[in-house]
């Protein structure tokens, strides 16, 4: 693509002074240009990852709360109601497992996608954040709605974008494909993940060994 012919697509006139990218990129009215779409991409990304790490925390606060049900029923050699909390707690654990791992996909794509809106040109970096976002999206989907919307409107957004620089994502079933890089991020991310488990949830009572076994089989990934 002529770089002219880039630039106007981008800031939707010609090369804009800071001033100007700031003004042209929120105005109304005309085609809307690139960077307010990979920009609005941003939003939604950041917006989406906000709302991951409340729902953690909240799963952490409920988590804390039924396991110290479950120690104090233990004391009391009440099994059946420790057995209760610990299998609630098993849930809990499962969500809240696929839920950092989202957060540490979308930490990455986030800055990647906030290098793009800088640079405007930096293709190489916005190619694997679709195909996680899209991935992403995929896993909250049935447990987080509301941030899987956001999500689906990034990737159509950030679509767009790309489709209007010539570079098609859409693999032969017509469903975007994930490439070797976002491959890698999704790894790390279930790594990350194992280890923010250590740190935000604490290990069940040993005397329940048989729950706890039932609890970290729930939270292996899928």
């Amino acid at each position: 693509m002529d770089p002219n012919t880039y630039v106007k697509k981008w800031y939707g006139s010609n090369e804009p002074t800071l001033a100007d990218k700031l003004r042209g990129i929120f105005k109304g009215g005309g085609k809307e240009p690139l960077a307010r779409r990979a920009i609005m991409a941003h939003y939604r990304l950041r917006s989406a990852l906000g709302r991951v790490k409340s729902y953690i925390d909240k799963l952490g606060e409920r988590d804390k709360e039924l396991f110290e049900k479950a120690v104090e029923a233990l004391m009391r050699r009440d099994e059946p109601h420790a057995k209760i909390y610990v299998n609630e707690v098993a849930e809990i654990r499962k969500v809240a497992r696929q839920l950092l791992v989202v957060e540490y996909v979308l930490e990455q794509a986030s800055i990647r996608l906030e290098t793009f809106v800088i640079l405007g040109n930096a293709f190489s970096d916005i190619v694997p954040v679709v195909g996680v976002i899209k991935e992403a999206s995929g896993l909250l989907k049935g447990i987080a709605p509301d941030v899987w919307i956001d999500l689906d409107m990034a990737v159509n957004e950030l679509n767009m974008v790309m489709a209007a620089s010539g570079i098609d994502l859409m693999g032969p079933e017509g469903g975007i494909t994930m490439s070797e890089e976002a491959r890698k991020i999704f790894e790390e991310a279930k790594i990350v993940a194992e280890q923010r488990m250590k740190e935000r949830f604490p290990e069940l009572p040993t005397l329940l060994t048989t729950n706890k076994e039932n609890v970290d089989t729930a939270t292996q990934a899928p």
